[in-house]
């Protein structure tokens, strides 16, 4: 049987593999994972309490948690779904706090654990545990319960108490059949428990994890190694194969979906209506460094910043481009409330895109031909985005340039 304990403390066991949540990786090949979600505040980067309240981790730290729980969520549903057994101990405490854009929000310690919500788990005093139910738990924790130690609490929607906080009827442990796989949250380890003490821990979910699963063994007694069959090994061999094939392609199917949707939004930039087209424009320029925002008063109007440069994108049509005076006053108008609000200088970018470019393409050479102030392409700015410049207003004033004199 082969295992992956994931943060979990030291234990020499030869037939488990150390993973860490924050290093994601596919569980194809492993048949129990043991995961230690306490670990979650220590192995990523905090900054203290919020107002009193949970652990805060850091703004890019937060970013990559809400990651991790997002591919470790969906693993662990695959794991399950190929008969795994997942075993988790629940640590004390209940939430970290996230940063996101707004504000900083309580995060659950164990939000990665599928169907979560329905355990309704409180943080309580360290206590003893206590096993009343038949086996083979009962076997298990007269065993080893002495390693752990109950710091939370469940009130299970589904799934079947299997411990109880020592002297009381308040559930601390649960088993639930999902099938084909299981799901066993257990109570924390104790800060006392050495190296060898979590190899036998260890050994004995490997144990339960069997006689659950109800493998070929020598007995059907706690501590009976369970018998894997040649039969058996080259059937989960296979399994472990597919997976891998089936992950690569979801892989690469996500990337293509992610290329296509791409293709379709950043494509008003050459084909769409005002609206989309600044909205196209909004991210592009954001996606290759600038500071965005839309324009005042205006839907046709971007303002961005680089390099300590305050420029704002025009977007015109056929009534801006009747004469060379009527531009000018267009350009004025755009920029002028953006000149009060920065008190600084801002300069016009005219903003040729979207299907009313092509109408307007003839009427309008000859102002550009004539006219001093920058002209952008919708095809330029989405060639920009595509090379992801890292001196994109530069790269595209030069582009323009030698189209202009194409022209």
């Amino acid at each position: 049987m082969s295992i992956a304990l994931i943060d979990f403390p030291d234990a020499s066991t030869p037939s488990a593999s150390a993973l860490s949540f924050a290093m994601p990786g596919p569980l194809d090949n492993f048949d129990l994972v043991i995961w230690r979600p306490a670990a979650l505040a220590e192995i990523y980067m905090t900054e203290g309490s919020s107002r009193g309240g949970p652990v805060v981790l850091r703004v890019r730290d937060s970013q990559r948690m809400y990651s991790d729980i997002r591919f470790w969520r969906a693993e662990f549903e695959e794991f399950l779904g190929r008969g795994g057994t997942l075993v988790v101990l629940a640590p004390g405490f209940t939430t970290l706090g996230l940063h996101t854009v707004q504000d900083i929000v309580p995060c659950d310690v164990i939000e990665a654990l599928p169907r979560h919500r329905d355990l309704h788990h409180t943080a309580c005093e360290a206590s003893d545990v206590q096993c009343d139910v038949g086996e083979p738990f009962h076997g298990f924790f007269s065993a080893v319960g002495r390693h752990f130690v109950a710091k939370a609490t469940f009130m299970p929607r589904t799934g079947q108490p299997i411990a109880h906080l020592a002297e009381t009827n308040k559930i601390c442990a649960t088993y639930e059949y999902r099938h084909p796989g299981r799901v066993l949250v257990m109570p924390e380890l104790r800060g006392t428990t050495t190296p060898p003490d979590s190899a036998v821990v260890v050994d004995a979910l490997k144990d339960l994890s069997a006689r659950l699963r109800l493998d070929a063994r020598v007995s059907g007694v706690a501590g009976a190694n369970p018998v894997i069959t040649d039969e058996e090994n080259a059937l989960r061999q296979q399994l472990a194969e597919i997976s891998r094939r089936r992950r690569t392609l979801q892989t690469e199917e996500a990337a293509l979906l992610k290329k296509i949707a791409a293709a379709a939004f950043f494509g008003q930039l050459e084909h769409g209506d005002g609206i989309g087209v600044v909205n196209a424009a909004f991210h592009a320029l954001h996606a290759l460094g600038a500071y965005v925002q839309y324009g005042i008063g205006s839907t046709g109007t971007l303002m961005f910043e680089h390099r300590g440069d305050a420029y704002v994108l025009v977007l015109v049509d056929e009534l801006d481009i009747t004469s060379v005076e009527r531009l000018q006053e267009t350009l004025r108008q755009s920029i002028l409330p953006w000149a009060k609000e920065l008190n600084c200088p801002v300069s016009p970018v005219v903003l040729m895109a979207g299907v009313a470019a092509r109408r307007i393409a003839q009427e309008a050479a000859a102002l550009r031909a004539a006219s001093t102030v920058p002209w952008l392409t919708g095809t330029a700015l989405k060639q920009a985005y595509r090379e992801k410049s890292a001196d994109f207003w530069g790269t595209i004033c030069k582009r323009e340039a030698q189209d202009a004199r194409g022209r």
